[in-house]
């Protein structure tokens, strides 16, 4: 399995990084839709009218590996990547 280092540049724009990945490997938003089991138009959707708010995580995944990025290229956040440690009660 191959291993991503991430910095702060990797936090995109969810539906700017994946036009421009799309865009940048030929590949169709139709093509990519139907690659993820939805309709022909459901990434067009995504991109141009923001429905869905936000793709499941595992359709990042998928997209993700498709692109051979990281998940974070294509605007997955970690939310936990700015938290402070908790320290729990004993």
């Amino acid at each position: 399995m191959a291993r991503y280092r991430t910095t702060s540049r990797d936090l995109a724009c969810p539906r700017e990084a994946l036009a421009q990945a799309a865009s940048s490997s030929g590949e169709s938003l139709a093509a990519l839709s139907r690659m993820v089991g939805r309709d022909s138009g459901y990434l067009a959707r995504f991109i141009r009218e923001g429905i869905p708010v936000a793709l499941p995580a595992d359709m990042h995944g998928q997209l993700a590996t498709f692109f051979g990025v990281h998940p974070r290229r294509l605007g997955v956040r970690d939310l936990w990547a700015d938290r402070a440690p908790v320290e729990l009660a004993a």
